[in-house]
């Protein structure tokens, strides 16, 4: 009772209308600090600026409307129109949230890895290690490979002349056949320009680079990190609110090789990858994982 008490004065002092709801509905399901912040995972102190108004008090507006759509969700409340009532001090200066730990409690996968001791760090020198040597036969397999062809090294480039060059040798008859129809004339296939033989089959053409959207069944916090010629960037952090599609279609989708996808709750986030929406990621909860699953 005690607690309770201290916490309807608390509520009863902020004179700002987005806090003042936080606090009656808190109340109203009859839940100290203590237990709200049990409840939402939410830092104790997080929760207390929140019900105070203090939202100043946050490193960016960015962070206050996060902490604002999870705990007004665990509530009860609508978080869009707590989002609507809340008018910060300044425009947001960078719309990436980047949680942290001692704010966040239930941050997916990252947040749990300054916890990790002696064992954690064991595992994850083995990891790097087992990337090494996969690397290192990568290399030598690469090396070994082309020795072994029994084609002139000059024959390897460009990609479209080694497809079209190995098909007059392995079935020369065959190749003439489909393409006197065609001419019409008594031109050799040799004299074709090898740029227009190219152009009309496109699967020798580069790979384009992936494509990533994420479409959000209920408000959800996902983290986006592209793999650009072998390396990390992150392309976004921040809570989608439903039905919303990030990118948007008027948009850019996300590219990159691959992409590493890290979700706080998997079930709520739709996987739009190269224009086709495959759903949700097979398992419900936190979930960190990789797309293409093979790369």
């Amino acid at each position: 009772m005690r607690t309770k008490s201290s916490a309807t004065v608390d509520a009863a002092e902020s004179t700002d209308p987005v806090a003042s709801q936080l606090g009656v509905a808190r109340l109203r399901l009859g839940w100290s600090l203590e237990e709200a912040s049990a409840r939402t995972r939410l830092h104790l102190n997080v929760i207390r600026r929140l019900e105070a108004g203090d939202f100043d008090k946050f490193p960016s507006v960015a962070y206050a409307r996060g902490f604002l759509r999870i705990y007004s969700r665990e509530l009860g409340l609508d978080p869009k129109k707590i989002l609507r009532d809340f008018q910060p001090l300044s425009e947001p200066e960078d719309s990436i949230l980047d949680l942290r730990p001692e704010m966040l409690e239930s941050l997916p996968t990252r947040a749990a890895e300054p916890i990790l001791t002696t064992r954690g760090i064991g595992l994850g020198v083995m990891g790097l290690v087992g990337v090494f040597v996969f690397s290192v036969v990568g290399i030598q397999l690469y090396r070994v490979w082309p020795v072994k062809s029994p084609k002139d090294p000059s024959t390897l480039a460009p990609i479209g002349a080694v497809e079209k060059s190995t098909l007059p040798s392995s079935a020369p008859a065959a190749g003439t056949s489909s393409s006197i129809p065609v001419a019409k004339q008594g031109e050799a296939l040799s004299s074709l320009p090898m740029v227009q033989t190219s152009e009309n089959n496109p699967t020798p053409a580069p790979a384009a680079p992936q494509q990533l959207r994420i479409k959000a069944r209920k408000d959800t916090w996902v983290r986006i990190v592209a793999i650009r010629d072998g390396k990390e960037v992150q392309l976004f952090e921040d809570t989608i609110d439903e039905d919303d599609v990030v990118p948007a279609k008027d948009d850019p989708a996300w590219s990159g090789d691959a992409f590493v996808v890290t979700t706080r709750e998997a079930a709520d986030a739709e996987i739009i990858f190269n224009d086709s929406n495959f759903g949700p990621y097979e398992k419900p909860g936190p979930q960190t994982f990789r797309l293409p699953a093979g790369r």
